[in-house]
């Protein structure tokens, strides 16, 4: 088993990330994401619909 102090790795593991030259996102990439969201955001407000349409908790009183 490893000896290092917990500091040791976490220096290490930064160093390494440091290095990881730049890489911008692709054309199509940039599409999927926005892609993903869109769908995200629109099955959200399905959900919500539904939640209120079907499930709705009668007013009290």
């Amino acid at each position: 088993m490893d000896q290092r102090p917990p500091g040791e790795v976490e220096v290490r593991i930064g160093d390494e990330l440091a290095r990881i030259p730049f890489e911008p996102l692709l054309p199509i990439e940039k599409k999927l994401i926005a892609w993903c969201l869109v769908l995200g955001v629109l099955l959200m407000a399905v959900l919500v619909w539904v939640s209120y349409r079907f499930f709705a908790v009668p007013a009290a009183g």
